[in-house]
């Protein structure tokens, strides 16, 4: 005979967040809780954090014009401006001395320690501002190479500071348009795509870049402050998307590696510059993250947004379609996905080429050709040359042996670390993240590599995230910090080289 089985007592319960997950019942008001801040005072304790921040600034760098419309706004006196957020907290506290200033200050902070999107931001800003601060030491300590110059702004060397580089004509574009001189081949900034450029037009704005009046180097410099302003917030939030992408596949005890790692990374600079790279980061991160939850409409708008913002964002529709692929394979025995779903995912994975086919039609359009931004690519260097560049490389290497050609070609030796990087990091990214990941490395570094062979290899390797997410990965935990460490230190070499102008690219 059997035991009878003894009933079981009920649960009561537990309350749920959203995400379905256990929490804790919030206590209800007067039940012990913190009384909530009236509105007002929230608003006064912001304007006078906001006012001290802004007399740090103006006390600084010196003061500055914002225009709202036509009208222009002068900051300027940064003891004024210390006066007026003293003034503001005297009046608060003595209003509502309860809940005082520094205290909130305190908590907010303390509280803000858990929040993992608070912190990455956090850490991805200051790693952001730490690279402008390297290289604007670089330029008053080192000096610019002045034969590689290609344009200058202003003779201040903080508001020169992102004019460098390609950074020129996305501020042209963001300046003046689109313009095309009836030729392919001489530079023009028909080869750039527009989607950073009309960012950088829109903030760009308030910053006063089409002021009446205003000298063309004042708001060219305008514009592309505006950029880096663009930079760091697409990155800031590329990071957070990272985290989030980082957790769901490696585990969220390794997912703030993947985001160290890749603010450490040494050609991580161009994060802080006028560059498209924090808007293509950004884009990719997103697409793929919102793409695998299924959620096509928003995988869609960045992806149309990334096939706008580079010639190679229009690849990640092929690592979008390899994600199709995977998941058919995996439930292949479910017919409900190919059903109703596959027309949806196959919609949302077109979009980054349609980004680009949107954009070549207004090249055709403008040149009379379809792909004149690829032909005039070749201005730069880049042209078809199947393996030659590889075989180049491997002849000098052989006749000259490495450190001769370490000496000889310094830049381009630091592009071919990061080219290396990323095939050595091919076998971890598919053995721990999958092969559509793979993918999207390889048909980011192929098609430059045998179209330029390292021309700016070290810039394209910066945004291929998997590589980041699998090195967190893989790497032990004790050898975690010396990486960052080594990483960071490359960083603060490239970014020297980059604001003095030296021609890293």
């Amino acid at each position: 005979m059997t035991e009878p089985v003894p009933p079981v007592p009920p649960v009561a319960p537990k309350p749920h967040s959203g995400e379905g997950g256990p929490v804790a019942p919030k206590p209800r008001s007067g039940e012990g809780g913190p009384k909530p801040t009236a509105h007002w005072v929230t608003v006064a304790d912001a304007a006078a954090v906001a006012a001290a921040l802004l007399a740090a600034f103006v006390l600084a760098f010196g003061g500055f014009v914002v225009h709202a419309g036509p009208q222009p706004i002068r900051v300027h006196g940064g003891m004024r401006l210390l006066f007026i957020a003293a003034a503001i907290a005297t009046i608060r506290h003595a209003a509502h001395p309860a809940n005082p200033l520094p205290l909130r200050i305190v908590r907010s902070l303390r509280s803000s320690a858990d929040d993992a999107p608070a912190a990455i931001v956090r850490s991805a800003l200051v790693s952001r501002f730490a690279v402008l601060l390297v290289g604007y030491l670089a330029v008053v300590s080192v000096g610019v190479a002045e034969k590689q110059v290609g344009f200058k702004v202003s003779p201040d060397p903080v508001v020169d500071l992102p004019a460098r580089f390609d950074a020129g004509w996305y501020a042209n574009i963001a300046l003046d348009g689109y313009y095309f001189q009836g030729r392919f081949d001489r530079q023009q900034n028909v080869a750039f795509f527009p989607a950073f450029p009309l960012l950088e037009r829109v903030v760009g704005y308030p910053l006063g870049a089409f002021a009446p009046g205003v000298p063309k180097e004042v708001r060219t410099a305008r514009l592309l402050w505006a950029g880096v302003i663009v930079s760091l917030i697409a990155f800031a939030w590329a990071s957070v998307y990272l985290f989030r992408l980082a957790r769901d596949t490696i585990g969220a005890d390794r997912a703030p590696a993947a985001v160290a790692l890749l603010a450490a990374y040494p050609f991580a600079l161009y994060f802080s510059a006028a560059y498209t790279e924090s808007l293509f980061l950004l884009c990719a991160v997103a697409a793929v993250f919102h793409f695998r939850r299924a959620e096509f409409g928003r995988a869609a708008v960045w992806g149309l947004l990334i096939g706008l913002t580079r010639p190679n964002g229009s690849f990640l529709s092929v690592v979008l379609a390899c994600f199709i692929v995977e998941r058919l394979w995996r439930e292949r025995r479910i017919p409900q996905f190919r059903n109703s779903q596959i027309f949806k995912s196959v919609a949302s994975a077109s979009a980054p080429g349609l980004g680009m086919l949107i954009y070549s039609a207004y090249v055709k359009h403008l040149t009379g050709s379809w792909f004149g931004w690829a032909r005039l690519h070749e201005t730069w260097g880049r042209a078809y040359e199947g393996l030659a560049p590889v075989t180049r490389a491997y002849g000098w290497i052989t006749d000259e042996g490495l450190a001769h050609v370490v000496q000889g070609v310094p830049f381009d030796t630091m592009n071919s670390l990061g080219l290396i990087f990323a095939l050595l990091m091919l076998w971890p990214v598919i053995r721990r993240l999958g092969f559509a990941y793979a993918v999207f490395v390889l048909i980011n570094i192929l098609p430059p590599m045998l179209a330029g062979g390292v021309l700016s290899m070290g810039r394209i390797t910066s945004t291929l995230f998997p590589l980041f997410v699998a090195l967190a990965a893989t790497v032990r935990a004790r050898t975690l910090l010396p990486l960052v460490t080594a990483f960071a230190m490359g960083q603060g070499l490239a970014t020297a080289l980059f604001f003095t102008w030296r021609p890293l690219f």
